[in-house]
């Protein structure tokens, strides 16, 4: 059949392209419908339930964007799709029935499912979809089979009407297409890529009809609600996780001044007396937990008791809401600037204190224990990164397969059983690691011990009320082996996650505090610490306690020399927004924007709903926090650029 082209005006125009025209209408409904869910779903989280405090017009701005955006996305992949047609057409049309339709129903699917899944996997890290999702989603099908039978049923009858629905509408284009409207597609072809002429970034245009990020209408909280999850992880996949720029705010020795990166720790032990040293990873667990004036304080017997000899440092916080960002921030002292995981990065090999190599110095050995599958999360690569001699996984307990198992993998009791068997067989001075996993969403608990908990109890209280349980039994076994007494014990969160569960609120501050604790087994200190710390702590106090006395790179200091601590810390809320925390106040500096978003006083304003950003009475703490987190982002791109080093 000869191939030819209608002409592209009048009537002809909108008949030749009505089908399509309907197509991207279907598909723009379906992703809206999502939208509105993700939107009634999550607001509390980053408006902190004041929602109705926006006003119509910038609802309506959110509105706007987050239309066009969908739209976008939807032209985006369909366009590609009518010129896959077209050239099937010149080729065989058979290749379109067969291969292109069904290969973008695929496509269409994979968009429409990323953005029904952030609709709840946002509430986990507070950001859309990235390529991070590639390495925290081990074994999704066997996760999914793990959940309630309904949920189950549900889902897979949900996704199978999405994909039916999306290759009803495939075929039906295919079909109008096919049956003779030759000049397909012609006029949208050419307003899409006038479209993208304007959006590009260009020096002949100074103002585009869709600008790329940043959106200068928006702010950071309201972003989320705007962008499409197909097009911010497709994006961040193919620039490899996310680069990270080395700026330069000041000078290299102002801003060394200001956060020094590489510093000597103080060494608290004296080389004939090397400590053995037990760092317990707790998963999601927030200070909320252990605050006696919090509604989500929790009984625990074990902790209640353990706060009596231990140091307690109850103005904690983490860096990151994600576990591979925490164990980062933890293990190596560093912040995780990409996207993805560090040790999954690009950056690999730039400079930093391998933990493990650090105490190979000193004699120690050295172990890491999780219930969870061999690497996930990555974990397993993550440890050999950073020098730990050993790695124990689910798969390393005799019998596994017929343990009581939590659905990211065994219950605590029996993984602090096995970490406890093998800390007896560790040379000392040693450094053992256990990370617990269940006080991780959903917090299955064994039948048994769930019916005895208060029924005032959220499922995340109930979750630690367990784990408190199990660290009395590990306890209690530890105390009669030989190593004990010479012991150091580090208690750290990896994340704050929500006390009262999923449909929990956020706050800029609350939301990264977490339980710090130390407990020597040989002096029984009984201290309370209020200077803000953090998880980049960890790594200096750890090779403090060895007896390390070299220089280190870390962002953070030794909990155990009160004097060396920063009244302030670092977080990242998401990729645009660094912020820095003291005593009173909270600063948001927008990176892509390069300036401050929001300054909370939260000591006087706890809800946060107050932006003193542009207040003069605050401009002194505005441009004293601006400067550290700048000195902050500065040091990051310094290290990941190795260009501090040359």
């Amino acid at each position: 059949m000869k191939f030819k082209f209608l002409p592209v005006t009048g009537k002809l125009v909108w008949q030749n392209n009505k089908a399509f025209i309907l197509f991207v209408l279907c598909l723009l409904l379906l992703h809206s419908v999502l939208k509105i869910i993700f939107y009634n779903y999550n607001y509390h989280l980053l408006f902190n339930g004041q929602e109705a405090s926006l006003s119509f017009t910038e609802k309506l701005k959110m509105a706007k964007w987050s239309l066009f955006t969908d739209l976008m996305v939807v032209l985006g992949i369909n366009v590609v799709f009518l010129f896959a047609l077209i050239i099937a057409r010149l080729i065989n049309k058979n290749i379109s029935k067969w291969i292109i339709a069904p290969v973008f129903t695929i496509i269409n699917f994979f968009a429409v499912l990323l953005n029904l899944v952030d609709v709840f996997y946002f509430r986990f890290h507070f950001q859309r979809t990235t390529a991070d999702l590639l390495y925290v989603v081990g074994h999704p099908l066997e996760r999914l089979l793990q959940q309630n039978l309904f949920i189950i049923i549900l889902f897979f009858i949900l996704l199978a009407g999405i994909l039916c629905l999306l290759w009803v509408l495939h075929k039906k284009l295919l079909t109008a297409f096919n049956k003779g409207a030759y000049g397909y597609g012609i006029a949208l072809m050419l307003l899409v890529c006038l479209i993208c002429v304007f959006t590009l970034p260009s020096k002949y245009f100074s103002k585009r009809l869709l600008p790329a990020y940043p959106m200068l209408q928006l702010n950071s909280n309201e972003l989320p609600f705007v962008q499409n999850s197909f097009h911010t992880f497709l994006y961040s996949v193919f620039r490899d996780g996310g680069q990270v720029p080395a700026t330069a705010f000041m000078r290299d020795a102002v801003c060394d001044s200001l956060l020094p990166l590489k510093k000597f720790v103080v060494a608290n032990e004296t080389q004939g007396n090397k400590k053995n040293i037990v760092l317990f990873i707790m998963e999601s667990v927030p200070y909320d937990f252990f605050d006696t004036t919090s509604a989500f304080k929790v009984a625990m017997p074990f902790f209640d008791s353990l706060l009596q000899e231990s140091r307690f440092y109850n103005n904690a916080y983490c860096y990151a809401h994600e576990s591979n960002k925490g164990i980062t921030a933890i293990l190596a002292g560093i912040p995780t600037a990409t996207e993805i995981p560090v040790y999954h990065s690009s950056y690999i090999n730039m400079p930093l204190t391998h933990i493990g190599q650090a105490l190979h110095q000193l004699n120690y050995t050295s172990l890491f224990c999780i219930g969870d599958e061999y690497d996930n999360f990555g974990f397993a690569k993550c440890m050999k990164w950073l020098g730990i001699d050993k790695y124990y996984s689910k798969e390393s307990i005799a019998g596994y397969k017929k343990l009581p198992a939590h659905s990211m993998g065994l219950q605590d009791e029996y993984v602090l059983n096995f970490f406890n068997s093998k800390l007896k067989e560790q040379q000392q001075p040693f450094l053992g690691i256990q990370y617990n996993i269940s006080t991780h969403y959903p917090y299955d608990l064994p039948g048994s011990f769930a019916l005895a908990m208060p029924k005032n109890y959220t499922a995340p209280m109930k979750s630690m009320r367990y784990y408190d349980y199990c660290l009395q039994k590990f306890f209690d076994a530890a105390k009669k082996e030989s190593w004990f007494k010479n012991t150091v014990f580090i208690f750290c969160s990896d994340h704050w996650m929500f006390p009262e569960g999923v449909k929990g609120t956020y706050h800029a501050v609350s939301s990264y505090k977490i339980p710090i604790i130390i407990f020597d087994a040989s002096k029984r200190d009984k201290q309370v610490i209020e200077t803000p710390v953090s998880q980049f702590d960890i790594l200096g106090t750890i090779l403090s306690i060895a007896g390390y006395s070299n220089k280190i790179i870390s962002y953070g200091n030794n909990l155990l020399e009160t004097g060396s601590l920063k009244p302030y810390t670092f977080m990242k809320p998401n990729n645009e927004i660094y912020q820095v925390i003291d005593s009173s106040f909270v600063l948001g500096y927008n990176m892509v924007l390069n300036k401050p978003e929001y300054l909370y006083h939260f000591k006087n304003n706890v809800t946060e709903n107050i932006n003193l950003i542009t207040e003069k009475n605050y401009e002194n703490q505005r441009v004293s926090l601006t400067r550290l987190v700048q000195a902050f982002i500065q040091q990051m791109g310094k290290q990941y650029n190795n260009t501090s080093y040359k």
